[in-house]
C-alpha cells in the first residue's frame, strides 16, 4: 500500500470521528433530558404519596 493509500484511507476513517464539540454537545442534551425526567418522576411521586396521605 502506498502511501498516498495509506492517507487517502485515514483521511476516510476520520471523518467518522465524532468531534469533541459533537460529545459536548450531546452530553448537554442528555443532561437536560435527565433533569426533566427525574422532575417528572419526583412529581408523580409526589402526587403519589399526597393521595396516598389524603385517606383517612
Amino acid at each position: 500500500m502506498t502511501t498516498e493509500e495509506r492517507v487517502a484511507r485515514l483521511e476516510g476513517e476520520i471523518e467518522h470521528m465524532a468531534t469533541k464539540a459533537d460529545i459536548e454537545r450531546v452530553t448537554a442534551t442528555l443532561t437536560w433530558r435527565m433533569i426533566i425526567v427525574a422532575g417528572i418522576a419526583q412529581a408523580i411521586g409526589i402526587g403519589a404519596l399526597l393521595q396516598l396521605l389524603s385517606r383517612p
